[in-house]
């Protein structure tokens, strides 16, 4: 018997799959040979950690006649977001009596899931990112400045150089000297989020991990800044081999594009936070309102640093510092032994972060420390404040 005869492959009803979503596998075994093969075992393999198995089986026992096709299928469920692989389909084929067997990896049989965050989260974002939300709940505020727009800011006197158009003739003839009307317009922004993906921020519960309330803070920020209007980049961080930027950009179509950039980040590595913002001002340096969402777990003269990059290109920056004990301790039942440990290690942290704060408050930069239930409010309030103040223009 030849094995190479059986020709196995796997189709996907799609590569690209949200995390509540579905994943179809099916897994097709085709005998191009003249010879049957009585006792064939395939099995496709997936990692437990990050799919469950919903329905069907990943593997089959079975016979095969000549120049026949077989298929099976099964159904997963992402459970994490990120890119994993899927695979590789493994085949045994046994003689008759059982005695002898031939196993091999199919060949390039590994495929690449791309897993998006829920599709309940964009919904949520998207829901919250309309005009309709955002004028209920912030007002309908956009950053201004005197110009020629089409909202009427107010009069003043004529001086050398004004646009005869801008004379206000029924006013002037009224105050017996020239009187001009101006106008405000609304100013659009660049908005720079730049996401810790160091391994600390991989700390919490699988779902909910520092990171994944990053990248939730990152997509909500994107879509109500593109609903403003404004450009919007990313920039993710940890060593020097993950350092990851994407362009800033407007328009619909920039959200997936965010949402498949981040979708394909892992938290990797140790954080070198002054390098990353260097590194960041050599690849932009227009002025822009800079988001950093970091867990701030380098020494305070490494951030301290970092921010000091970032101030010569006068950017407008805040600082959102997801809380480690708030997330890693998040929903835990935990003995009165570890809660006082988690306490003085809380303790602890907080002066790390105060005394980072302490720092950078001298550099005008702001930060807010916040935890799984308020971050998304935080990062939204703080974004809808810094327009409200005409910050980075």
């Amino acid at each position: 018997m030849n094995v190479e005869e059986l020709i196995v492959h796997r189709e996907l009803d799609k590569e690209k799959v949200f995390r509540d979503d579905f994943l179809h596998v099916k897994v097709v075994i085709e005998n191009t040979g003249r010879h049957n093969f009585d006792f064939l075992e395939i099995r496709d393999y997936y990692n437990p950690q990050l799919f469950r198995l919903i329905l069907g089986e990943n593997f089959i026992s079975t016979r095969i006649g000549a120049k026949k096709t077989i298929k099976f299928s099964y159904i997963l469920e992402p459970k994490v977001r990120g890119e994993y692989p899927l695979g590789p389909l493994s085949l045994t084929v046994k003689d008759r009596l059982g005695f002898n067997s031939t196993e091999r990896i199919v060949p390039n049989s590994v495929t690449d899931i791309l897993v998006y965050p829920p599709y309940e989260d964009i919904k949520r974002i998207e829901i919250l990112g309309s005009k309709r939300s955002l004028q209920l709940n912030y007002g309908s505020q956009r950053s201004k400045q005197k110009g020629t727009g089409t909202e009427f800011y107010g009069m003043r006197r004529y001086a050398f150089g004004d646009q005869f158009r801008l004379i206000d003739w029924k006013a002037s003839v009224r105050q017996q000297r020239l009187i001009v009307r101006e106008h405000e317009t609304e100013r659009d922004v660049t908005v720079m989020i730049l996401v810790d993906s160091s391994s600390s921020m991989a700390g919490g519960a699988i779902e909910n991990t520092k990171f994944e309330y990053a990248i939730r803070a990152c997509m909500l920020l994107t879509k109500v800044s593109l609903t403003r209007r404004d450009s919007v980049g990313v920039y993710t961080f940890s060593d020097k081999k993950n350092f990851k930027f994407l362009k800033p950009n407007r328009g619909d179509d920039q959200f997936y594009t965010v949402l498949d950039f981040v979708a394909r980040v892992k938290p990797a590595a140790k954080c070198r936070f002054a390098e990353a913002m260097d590194t960041f001002t050599k690849r932009f340096q227009k002025r822009s309102l800079i988001f950093i969402i970091s867990d701030l777990e380098s020494n305070t003269k490494d951030i301290t640093e970092g921010i000091k990059k970032l101030l010569p290109f006068n950017h407008s920056v805040i600082l959102i510092n997801p809380f480690s004990p708030w997330f890693e301790i998040h929903e835990m039942d935990l003995s009165s032994t570890d809660k006082a440990l988690a306490e003085a290690i809380s303790e602890e942290m907080m002066e790390h972060i105060l005394a980072i704060k302490q720092e950078i408050s001298r550099l005008g930069v702001n930060l807010v420390t916040c935890g799984p239930d308020d971050m998304l409010n935080q990062v939204l309030a703080n974004y809808m404040e810094a327009k409200k103040k005409g910050k980075a223009y």
